[in-house]
């Protein structure tokens, strides 16, 4: 057992034991908010007070109210603000990693169940937090009592508490990296891009996911018409928007959950709430569109990449029947916001299409090239976008693409039962977490002496190198023969470090580039 003293008062921990015998401290379940509950509700989160006698944090807090991805049971509720912290020890000062799960906006949290701490407990200090998703976390009804972006605002609250707090851990408060993976990627992305997060973190990385893709914005007009249609499920008819949220502050959460979540459907891939421009707040976490917020860059050191073929995971659901009627209906394949992207880019969307499927309606014979073009219009493309404004800003930027598939270890295609062979989307976040949730699947710690081993190790000391100075390139290793090299000013594609069963570094066309000379410019004037 452990004691520390933080600000709010003491906390004790325990001692835990990690999947390949390390000792190291785990502080579960600690408040950095108020729980935002009763009128609280859809309300920006305010800092927790403090507290008398003894905080035994040896237990996760409940997770924030949602509908479990996987079981689609509802899971959580409003009290939902807690963090938890993972060092080997309390002396120095370490570099310290903040986690933001993924989960579209809508699911996850920071549990050890999908973030097991065990691969990064070593000379670091591991923060995992949750924050609130889905109606509670980005109902925007720019009002001050719904302003939006709560999810994100709960975030910048967990950075403060870091900078407040983190010292009594073992941790350095001047030496933060944010790190998140799918949607926790896209929300490091808008915290480098928000005034309200400014100098509480100083490195980030950024795993399949930047705040301009399709799916990681929501117009808060949509979720004005979102928040009626929720509030009419449950028996309240006006469309005034006062009343709709007085209502929703009334009802049940798993009431709440269910009737906003009968709104969702993976078949178009919208979210129905999510990051908004939240001007009309009276704290704007983002007062501008995010394809104009992004063109400022990221202003610290930063890690951006994806996976080989990350549409794996949202196309493995499709069958014949969900196939013949993409063809028929092609106008529902593409996002507005992908094709506002492509516009902007002065690209075609005809030229993109016609890239990846040769011209060819979607069939089971072709699903790959499918996947690829997917891979590009969700992921790939603002990546690349992104890697543009960075190749401009003078920062180090690093780029990497996974690659490597086993079908001993493919965690996407146990968990989703499809023959797609590849690198799906978040299929490397299994190399750097131990996800304790699906070792009844097969997903096991990956073993010494085997290439995941190699593969595993090798995100280890890249990314806890780049924790402790910015730089990935750890000054010894085992298993790490290829340098790092940051993206630089090339006109024609971004240096990559490919990572597969080995290293590779290459030069990663830059297919924005190439789609722009092939797009007829008239289409644009």
């Amino acid at each position: 057992m452990a004691t520390v003293r933080i600000q709010e008062g003491l906390v004790r921990g325990a001692v835990d034991v990690s999947c390949y015998g390390v000792n190291f401290l785990a502080f579960k379940g600690i408040p950095y908010a108020e729980p935002p509950v009763g009128f609280r509700r859809f309300q920006d989160s305010v800092p927790v007070g403090p507290w008398n006698g003894i905080l035994e944090a040896s237990g996760h807090a409940g997770k924030c109210g949602q509908i479990n991805w996987f079981t689609r049971k509802i899971e959580g509720g409003d009290d939902c603000l807690y963090l938890n912290v993972y060092t080997r020890g309390l002396a120095a000062k370490k570099p310290v990693m903040v986690v933001i799960h993924g989960g579209n906006f809508a699911f996850g949290s920071g549990d050890d169940n999908l973030l097991g701490p065990d691969f990064l407990v070593e000379d670091l200090v591991l923060v995992t937090i949750n924050y609130r998703v889905g109606i509670l976390g980005f109902l925007n009804l720019e009002d001050e009592a719904a302003p939006g972006n709560q999810g994100l605002k709960d975030q910048v609250l967990a950075l403060k508490w870091v900078k407040r707090n983190i010292s009594s851990f073992g941790g350095d408060p001047d030496n933060v990296t944010i790190y998140g993976y799918s949607a926790g990627s896209a929300a490091v992305h808008y915290l480098a891009l928000s005034p309200l997060a400014e100098g509480l973190f100083h490195k980030a990385i950024l795993q399949s996911g930047v705040a301009s893709t399709p799916w990681a914005s929501v117009p808060a007009e949509s979720m004005k018409e979102s928040a009626v249609k929720v509030a009419n499920l449950l028996g309240h008819q006006s469309k005034d928007l006062v009343q709709v949220l007085e209502f929703l502050k009334t009802v049940q959460v798993k009431d709440l959950l269910k009737a906003a979540g009968s709104l969702f459907t993976w078949k178009v891939s919208v979210n129905t709430f999510g990051p908004s421009v939240d001007s009309r707040a009276k704290t704007p976490f983002l007062t501008i569109p995010v394809d104009e917020a992004v063109k400022q860059g990221i202003k610290v050191p930063c890690i951006l990449g994806a996976t080989s073929h990350e549409a794996i995971m949202q196309l493995s659901v499709l069958t014949e029947d969900n196939l013949a009627l993409m063809n028929q209906h092609q106008h529902l394949l593409y996002h507005p916001a992908t094709r506002r992207f492509l516009e902007q880019q002065n690209i075609s969307l005809d030229v993109v299409r016609n890239f990846f499927m040769n011209g060819k309606d979607v069939s089971r014979k072709n699903i790959e090239n499918f996947v690829d073009l997917m891979s590009f219009l969700h992921f790939l493309g603002n990546i690349h976008h992104i890697l543009e404004v960075q190749q401009q800003t003078g920062v180090p930027s690093y780029f990497f693409k996974f690659s490597y598939f086993s079908e001993d270890s493919a965690m996407v295609q146990k968990i989703m039962r499809t023959d797609l062979k590849g690198a799906a989307h978040c299929e490397e976040v299994g190399y750097l977490f131990n996800m304790n949730a699906f070792k009844k699947i097969g997903i096991c710690p990956p073993k010494k002496g085997t290439v995941e081993w190699d593969v595993h190790r090798r995100f280890v000391e890249f990314w806890t190198a780049f924790a402790r100075t910015g730089n990935p390139n750890p000054t010894t290793s085992n298993v790490i023969n290829q340098p790092w090299l940051p993206v630089d000013g090339h006109k024609n594609g971004f240096t990559c470090l490919q990572m597969s069963s080995t290293l590779n570094s290459t030069l990663e066309p830059n297919l924005l580039t190439q789609f722009r000379s092939m797009s007829p410019s008239k289409e644009f004037k």
